[in-house]
């Protein structure tokens, strides 16, 4: 049946482990890995410290704690990441239709592949004035930065993805009665879930990108600010704590997308027709 074959693909593009590895052990590893940076991050910061280059973990880390009991740097927060929270929610709600609809529709994909591809192939910080002009420099212009740096790598994931369903359950489902709309649901859908959350993944990653290049370019507001007044004045400790926290914004996004795709995924796989 259309069920048990739907079933049968969801599970084959489940990611799993070579035999033989337990997971804790690539816990181990990662762990492992970052211990032995942030050592060596020390040692090179305590070896080269009286001078303006790498300052040691240990300075980063009293520098985040005085900026943390610093009220201005929770308001830059909120700045920069009110501009990423709805730049999100567009690029979701832009790139996962767009996507499904280029790649279901032959016609729809071709019209929309010039544009992605430009996008894509183009570094979107030059676009930035242009979305000064269209949108001055407020909010608008920093989130319709970070949809263009991000849009093209959703659309495209998701196009593939829907492309890559196989033609057989399409028509099985059709040979059980099933209409479009419901071929997409049941179908269509579960079958680019992985391809929809590799896009997400990517695109994310982008957004936390444009998010700090709009906030370096169109205006310097947000954490942009901060990154732009401690590289000025050379104030390294600062400067390294705030980009921690950047790297902690976007750490938190991925854990939370990660989250979510799992779900939806366990979700379709047991749901689908």
């Amino acid at each position: 049946s259309v069920l048990v074959a739907s079933r049968a693909w969801a599970a084959r593009v489940r990611m799993r482990l070579p035999a033989g590895v337990r997971p804790d052990r690539y816990r181990l590893a990662r762990w492992g890995s970052l211990l032995l940076c942030l050592a060596g991050w020390e040692a090179l910061g305590r070896r080269a410290a009286g001078t303006l280059t790498l300052p040691p973990v240990s300075a980063v880390l009293q520098a985040l704690a005085g900026q943390v009991r610093d009220g201005r740097f929770w308001a830059a927060c909120a700045t920069t990441l009110e501009a990423l929270a709805v730049g999100l929610v567009l690029l979701v709600a832009l790139g996962i239709p767009l996507g499904l609809l280029c790649g279901r529709y032959p016609l729809a994909g071709r019209l929309a592949e010039p544009y992605l591809g430009f996008l894509l192939a183009v570094p979107a910080s030059p676009l930035v004035p242009v979305f000064v002009i269209a949108f001055g420099i407020g909010l608008a212009a920093r989130v319709a930065t970070i949809v263009a740096f991000a849009l093209p790598l959703l659309v495209l994931n998701t196009a593939a993805g829907v492309r890559l369903t196989p033609p057989r359950l399409v028509e099985m489902a059709r040979a059980f009665g099933a209409g479009e709309a419901t071929i997409f649901r049941r179908v269509v859908l579960p079958a680019a879930m992985p391809a929809i959350g590799a896009g997400l993944r990517l695109a994310s990653a982008r957004a936390v990108v444009g998010m700090v290049v709009s906030e370096l370019i169109i205006i310097s507001v947000g954490l942009g600010r901060l990154i732009s007044t401690y590289s000025a004045t050379f104030d390294n400790a600062n400067l390294f704590a705030v980009v921690v926290v950047v790297l902690g914004i976007g750490l938190g996004e991925a854990a939370g997308r990660l989250l979510s795709h799992a779900r939806l995924g366990a979700r379709y796989a047991d749901e689908v027709c």
